[in-house]
């Protein structure tokens, strides 16, 4: 992110730490990692706010909690409590702290309305929203564009790709090249043969849904038969016993999935209904997640998972001095959220918000800078400042989308993510090419 701030205006800095939809965790890059970074221009410790008021400022995390899509809601909420510190131990936000607050959305439409409705009138102090996922993003995003909120969401939905929504920034690619990176790793994947004929097994709620248009589009056009589409039913108590006789009847050779809540019940039934043998399964990105991980685990076994799972993911560096801080922070974070240290691997808003993208994709001889705190001394210093978060770098277009290249990745018997291959430029091009993008 880059820009010279005028005085008193304030800078924001976004720190990606490991997500997306996720772990990576999601990984919080499990999505995040990553959180608004608020500071005043040429007065962060000072006590009046340098133009921006008093009191406590607020960081609405709004994405599932409850409901079939449980496990994203805290990946993103751990990410803002550990970038918190960061600001507040480096004066603030023109001297006023920061803090994160969740609002349930519970991955359903009718749910999120009210909940970004609530977060807004009820809360003044609103500088930032973090979450707004695939399930209720084409609902809330409108709400808080309205209110003239900067908001970073985890959605995929193709309808962003070329949105007008000027407060809408999202860090993940569209859900689109999350399902042909699924595709890639079916075709050209490392150790099997490529996968012929696949069954394409995903939750019945918006967020997964979206990946099996594309998915088709690309696997078909590219030699592969789709043996059965089967979007199933995430209610938790679902046997999935018909599902699964209906799916194995078609012999496939690949699973492709995204179910989260159910994936461990449906498998494991796959498992029984074959006769003790498991399918090789090919999960999105949302599937590198702690919850997940243990949820299958406990269902097929440590073995079969780690031999017969393979996931795709956004390709981020973690490592150097952001990244620390980031970690030490989340780990810090427990006290408050006692899950956050799983997710350590995905002023005036009108004023701020302009300013984002200037700081994300940089300018000439801007200063590249990892922390809050770096950040807050070299635009004292009169410095343009570029700044390089947890997860690396984002580079906004101008419908503010931020990707990232695709990996191919598996998990170990700890539940870590392993890095297994990567798509290359032309198998990447080939497979956007029989998608039709």
């Amino acid at each position: 992110m880059s820009t010279i701030w005028p005085k008193g205006h304030p800078l924001l800095l976004w720190e990606r730490g490991t997500i997306v939809r996720g772990f990576e965790p999601y990984k919080v890059v499990s999505a995040v990692g990553a959180i608004v970074l608020l500071a005043a221009c040429g007065g962060g410790g000072s006590s009046s706010g340098g133009g921006l008021g008093t009191g406590a400022l607020l960081v609405g995390v709004i994405a599932p909690f409850t409901g079939a899509d449980a496990g994203l809601g805290p990946a993103y909420y751990a990410a803002c409590l550990a970038a918190a510190p960061s600001i507040n131990n480096n004066g603030g936000v023109g001297g006023r702290q920061v803090s994160c607050q969740k609002f349930d959305t519970r991955g359903e439409p009718a749910d999120a309305v009210p909940a970004a409705n609530a977060m807004i009138a009820s809360n003044s102090n609103l500088m930032a929203v973090v979450g707004c996922t695939s399930d209720e993003a084409a609902t809330v995003a409108p709400i808080i564009d309205r209110g003239h909120i900067p908001m970073f969401c985890m959605t995929g939905q193709t309808e962003f790709n070329k949105t007008t929504l000027k407060y809408f920034h999202r860090l993940v690619p569209a859900d689109i090249y999350d399902a042909y990176a699924m595709v890639g790793s079916a075709l050209y994947g490392p150790g099997h043969a490529p996968y012929k004929k696949a069954a394409l097994v995903f939750g019945n709620d918006i967020g997964s849904q979206a990946f099996v248009a594309p998915a088709t589009n690309a696997f078909t056009k590219l030699g592969g038969t789709i043996a059965i589409n089967q979007p199933i039913n995430l209610t938790p108590g679902t046997s999935y016993r018909t599902e699964v006789a209906a799916m194995l009847a078609t012999h496939p050779d690949v699973i492709l999935t995204e179910a989260l809540g159910a994936a461990g019940t449906y498998l494991k039934e796959v498992k029984t209904q074959n006769g003790g043998q498991m399918i090789p399964f090919i999960g999105t990105s949302a599937t590198i997640d702690p919850q997940w991980f243990q949820q299958v685990r406990d269902a097929i076994g440590v073995d079969d998972l780690i031999k017969y799972y393979a996931g795709v993911d956004l390709g981020y560096a973690f490592s150097g001095p952001a990244y620390d801080e980031f970690i030490t922070n989340l780990n810090a974070a427990a006290s408050t959220f006692a899950d956050a240290p799983k997710y350590r691997q995905r002023g005036s808003p009108t004023v701020y918000n302009s300013k984002i993208k200037e700081i994300a994709n940089g300018t000439s001889g801007a200063t590249v800078v990892n922390t809050y705190k770096d950040g807050v001394a070299a635009i004292r210093a009169g410095k343009s400042i570029q700044f390089v978060g947890a997860g690396g770098q984002n580079s906004f277009d101008a419908y503010n989308n931020s990707a990232a290249g695709y990996i191919w990745v598996t998990y170990d018997n700890q539940g870590n993510e392993v890095k297994a291959g990567q798509m290359t430029p032309q198998q990447t091009a080939t497979i956007a090419q029989a998608g039709g993008i």
